[in-house]
């Protein structure tokens, strides 16, 4: 394909269209301080630049993370960067074509199946474009079966979640609610993030007998799927609809970006999930293959009359996290889970120690039980999993300042003197001791 670029009768064309006289005009929004020419110096040859790109690279002071909310720092086996790679993955990008497209098409159906298998669910799509944006699918999918507008927010969301729902609402017409008491017989749904944005496991047992009962469906937000391993899926409590983040699966911080969600839901549902479904089949010859189905709810074919208008998947993603489920299995996932979970509670004991008091009705698990096992038997305890919430006797931008001085990366501020902290198995006891020790020296 050609690149062909606009020839100068074009520009003169757009721009009187416009009512400009020059291009220039079209950047006169910018601040002037920020209108500059870069120094970038003379041009590199590629030696000479990769040599540059390495000094620059040893004046960044890696921290030690332990902060969540989110975003989490677990580790990326180095077989995954090198088997998305491999050209079975590299078919064609919309496999409507299943001919042409099998490597993707696996990929998928096992993608599928492992979240499942994760989440106690029956049915999962080939994922989403992120957690946030899956939530908020929950909201139609919901309105879609009962035909009620108004959603209760029953415990802590991420704030960032809030938002994307916030704007779906705006939108869709539909009414949030904010704290499981606004639950009435006019409720659609009920988001419930696990853990909670504060930490806190929640009884999901609880939640779902109430929503129930009032017709509503449960909707479950995942933050960090790695808990599954050790915490009883929401499947078992009757969710209804299960969404989750997918960067803790094999896709690293990457400054941000990118990641992708992923959906499950209860059979019933299958016709109204957004996004892809891939199944399995034989062809007339009698071998095993895959295919997408169900493709009717898709936006492409039943546009005005579908649920979303989502229908695509964040595949490289779905895959990294394919991989890296598959490398690590149960035994894997469950190491990493409970590594987690053990530098958390470690640190919350250190803490308090030294004043800092949890809060939010998060609590460690209680002293009879001797491990993580059972964590789901006890929320009523409000057990926490890798992240807690605790109010510190200094603010915490004073503690954050400090810790970066040390190499560091600290909590998140969630008030002046409430600090969500968040480990991870990428940390060990040295870490942990030496970030309450600095911690201690602040006044």
């Amino acid at each position: 394909m050609n690149y062909i670029p606009i020839t100068d009768q074009d520009e003169k064309d757009m721009l009187a269209l416009l009512g400009l006289k020059n291009i220039e005009e079209l950047f006169t929004h910018v601040p002037a301080k920020l209108n500059r020419d870069l120094a970038l110096g003379e041009p590199l040859s590629e030696l000479e630049l990769k040599k540059h790109l390495q000094e620059l690279s040893e004046k960044n002071n890696v921290l030690k993370y332990f902060r969540g909310a989110g975003s989490y720092l677990h580790y990326v086996p180095s077989a995954i960067n090198h088997l998305i790679l491999r050209g079975e993955f590299f078919t064609a990008y919309t496999p409507y074509q299943p001919e042409v497209s099998q490597g993707t098409l696996q990929a998928i159906y096992e993608f599928q199946t492992l979240i499942c298998a994760l989440t106690g669910m029956d049915v999962a799509n080939a994922s989403m474009y992120d957690v946030a944006t899956a939530a908020a699918e929950s909201m139609l999918l919901a309105r879609s079966e009962n035909e009620r507008n108004e959603v209760v927010i029953a415990n802590p969301l991420n704030p960032q979640y809030l938002e994307v729902l916030k704007t779906y609402a705006a939108s869709c017409g539909f009414v949030l609610h904010e704290g499981i008491s606004k639950l009435t017989d006019k409720t659609s749904c009920v988001i419930v993030q696990q853990p909670s944005y504060h930490g806190s496991i929640e009884d999901l047992k609880q939640f779902s007998d109430k929503i129930h009962e009032k017709g509503a469906m449960l909707a479950v937000i995942i933050t960090d799927p790695t808990s599954l391993a050790i915490i009883e899926p929401p499947g078992s409590f009757g969710a209804d609809i299960v969404v989750g983040d997918l960067q803790c699966f094999g896709n690293g911080l990457n400054f941000g970006g990118p990641s992708g969600g992923f959906m499950a839901v209860k059979k019933q549902f299958i016709k109204k999930i957004p996004g892809r479904l891939c199944g399995m089949t034989n062809d007339d010859k009698g071998n095993t293959g895959f295919i997408l189905t169900l493709q009717a709810r898709e936006q492409h074919i039943r546009r005005e009359k579908a649920t979303s208008n989502i229908c695509t998947n964040q595949a490289l993603n779905a895959l990294a996290s394919t991989i890296y489920l598959s490398l690590l299995g149960k035994t894997g996932l469950r190491n990493v889970a409970m590594k987690s979970y053990h530098n958390a509670h470690k640190l919350q004991k250190l803490l308090e120690v030294s004043g800092f008091k949890l809060v939010d009705g998060s609590k460690p698990l209680s002293a009879g039980q001797k491990n993580a096992d059972n964590i789901c038997h006890e929320t009523r305890d409000k057990s926490f999993y890798n992240e807690f919430l605790v109010e510190t006797p200094v603010p915490v931008k004073n503690l954050n300042a400090k810790l970066q001085d040390h190499g560091f990366l600290g909590g998140v501020e969630v008030a002046e003197n409430k600090w969500l902290l968040c480990c991870t198995e990428m940390l060990d006891d040295k870490d942990i001791e030496k970030f309450v020790e600095t911690v201690k020296s602040v006044k």
